[in-house]
């Protein structure tokens, strides 16, 4: 005995939905129990479901939906809208394009919001998947800088610590001005009157720029290098995808926020590491024993000796003095002349 499904409803059937999204999970809306394969009427229509978006299973095993207004013979549609007739109480399974002729202007104002936080996500998950590889990858990786970073951080202090938070400010401003260091010079101005005394300037110190400066960032120390690259880290390390089809389906079960997030870890990642990676080559070229030198003679030029820090560079040792005192002394760790494997990518892009 068989018994007719009801098509046909009185009063708009919002109760419906869980079973539609339920059904195009693993089949197509035309074949829905309570769907009219029907062209819909003009008029009296009201949005059950907004922008649903059938299965990628249900695609790759029936291809795509008919709509029954422009396409009812030539499949054609993913994403659609679900519809209820106040004229023929029936429910309409129509294409994402021909819905929005049914809509309100405040309805059509919402879709375009939804559209927006769509395309949003839709960019983020293409972004994640081209770049499934990547978290792992970062952790194969960390795994080598980490210890390079750390002594990075260690350096950076004790020569921050040593020249003084002035000197390296001074130093750090070279790079507005040419990379060259300062000194004042006093002369007499046009018309000298000797009761005003003498005129001061400042002059560029030696015949060639400082380098590396940028390593110093004014002596302010904040956050370590090795803290900023390890939370980002840390945040992508739960992460176990061994394969594409792992980081798909992680992205077909997380909501926006948590794809969209994602995507922002790992740009921060990428950027961090890459800072990680110039910190320390510029931090070498800094310690470079001319520049060092170079350093040195200026701040004695500038402050006198009793007044000056000079920084020397002996194979690998360096001495840090404050005046005539020695202040301190250490060794560059090898961890930051080693050579390094080649830190992982990102595709910035993927195709549509």
């Amino acid at each position: 005995m068989s018994q007719n499904v009801q098509r046909v409803f009185n009063v708009k059937p919002e109760y419906l939905k869980g079973s539609f999204l339920e059904h195009i999970k693993t089949q197509l809306p035309n074949s829905w129990q309570f769907i009219t394969n029907e062209k819909p009427p003009v008029d009296g229509i009201e949005v059950i479901l907004q922008d649903f978006v059938i299965s990628r299973r249900a695609i790759g095993e029936h291809g795509l939906a008919p709509c029954p207004i422009c396409s009812p013979v030539r499949p054609k549609y993913v994403k659609g809208h679900l519809l209820w007739s106040t004229e023929s109480g029936a429910l309409y399974a129509v294409g994402h394009c021909c819905g929005h002729g049914f809509f309100t202007a405040d309805s059509l104002a919402r879709a375009l919001t939804r559209s927006s936080n769509r395309e949003r996500r839709r960019q983020a998950e293409q972004f994640v998947e081209a770049n499934w590889e990547f978290p792992r990858k970062l952790n194969e990786f960390w795994r080598y800088l980490k210890p390079a970073v750390r002594d990075l951080d260690g350096v950076l202090k004790a020569v921050k610590v040593g020249l003084r938070a002035t000197v390296c400010k001074d130093i750090h401003r070279t790079i507005r001005d040419g990379g060259y260091l300062k000194v004042q010079e006093k002369f007499e101005g046009p018309g000298h009157d000797p009761a005003a005394g003498l005129v001061a300037a400042d002059k560029p110190f030696g015949s060639k720029p400082v380098i590396g400066a940028a390593i110093l960032r004014g002596g302010n120390r904040g956050i370590s290098v090795e803290a900023t690259v390890s939370n980002v880290v840390a945040a992508m390390s739960h992460l176990q995808w061994k394969t594409e089809n792992d980081a798909i389906l992680w992205l077909c079960e997380q909501a926006d926020e948590d794809v969209l997030l994602l995507r922002d870890l790992m740009l921060d990642a990428w950027e961090n590491v890459s800072t990680a990676l110039s910190d320390i080559r510029l931090l070498l070229l800094f310690l470079d024993d001319e520049n060092l030198r170079l350093i040195s003679e200026w701040s004695r030029a500038a402050n006198g000796w009793e007044g000056s820090v000079s920084i020397r560079n002996d194979g690998g040792m360096i001495t840090m003095k404050r005046g005539h005192k020695k202040h301190r002394s250490f060794r560059v760790p090898a961890t930051l002349t080693q050579e390094l494997p080649l830190p992982p990518g990102l595709v910035q892009s993927a195709p549509a």
